[in-house]
């Protein structure tokens, strides 16, 4: 995938799981996509530390939630673990 493929996909992904519409990914929808992406991945589900780290790696500003722009990040490894499945 190209840049503009992976920000494509990123997009839908963030609009997907920002149930409240409110612009960000908070805790609980980071919660409900790490463990929908370990599904599809057959993988373990997360732990409760695995996903405080992921907000924390995703989270630039330490506002507790993620933007758009900070989402990128984890569209970016999605789309290489997904590519590699």
């Amino acid at each position: 995938m190209n840049s503009i493929q992976v920000t494509e996909f990123s997009n839908r992904v963030f609009d997907r799981y920002d149930k409240n519409h409110s612009g960000f990914i908070e805790k609980d929808e980071l919660n409900t996509l790490l463990k929908n992406l370990a599904m599809e991945l057959n993988s373990q589900q997360p732990t409760q530390k695995e996903i405080d780290y992921m907000l924390s790696y995703l989270d630039t500003n330490n506002d507790s939630k993620v933007s758009r722009t900070e989402f990128q990040r984890l569209g970016e490894l999605m789309v290489k673990v997904l590519g590699n499945k």
